[in-house]
């Protein structure tokens, strides 16, 4: 970590000058669209599913008690999987007082220190989503008959995604963070 100021350039748009963006690594960039896809696909679900429930109280004929299991376990999905993007991003939920007070090399070990307590936050989380598989392999959802296993392996994958993202943010942390942006362009 050399705590040199990130390089500067210039916004095509604007024509303003701002500091560059950090890159994640080609790997972690790819999964973060594999991520968000999978994000997307649970909120397209969450979205029909909660229609069809709607819909269902006017016509009877279309009641189905999975729909409503469908739509909970979506959201658990969308939940769990966006665990790694959103802290690769830096679009998780922080305490900015610190970053007010503590400026230079200070900030660096207050970056060093809160990504590797988030990745051994995420690690453990791992380890716990690992022997919850393996405690109920045979269990199965009431509705949708879904082996209880594949609920956990959400959590088991974005927990793993933070992991790696926590540790690569370790070695970003003498680099200014960026702002997150829901709307970036990818």
């Amino acid at each position: 970590m050399t705590g040199q100021p990130p390089p500067v350039v210039e916004d095509p748009a604007s024509g303003a000058a701002e500091p560059a963006r950090r890159r994640e690594p080609a790997v972690l960039r790819a999964w973060a669209s594999v991520e968000l896809a999978i994000a997307c696909a649970a909120l397209v679900l969450i979205f029909v599913s909660v229609l069809w429930q709607v819909v269902s109280r006017f016509v009877p004929g279309l009641n189905w008690p999975g729909v409503g299991e469908l739509a909970g376990y979506s959201l658990i999905v969308l939940t769990f999987i966006m665990v790694g993007y959103l802290i690769g991003n830096n679009g998780h939920i922080t305490i900015q007082i610190i970053d007010y007070v503590v400026k230079g090399r200070a900030m660096v070990v207050v970056k060093v220190i809160s990504a590797a307590c988030t990745a051994v936050i995420c690690a453990l989380l791992v380890w716990e989503a690992i022997e919850l598989i393996q405690a109920y392999p045979n269990r199965r959802t009431a509705a949708l008959e879904i082996p209880i296993w594949i609920m956990y392996a959400f959590p088991l994958i974005g927990f793993a995604s933070g992991t790696v993202r926590a540790i690569v943010r370790i070695f970003y942390a003498n680099q200014d963070d960026v702002a997150f942006d829901a709307a970036e362009a990818r």
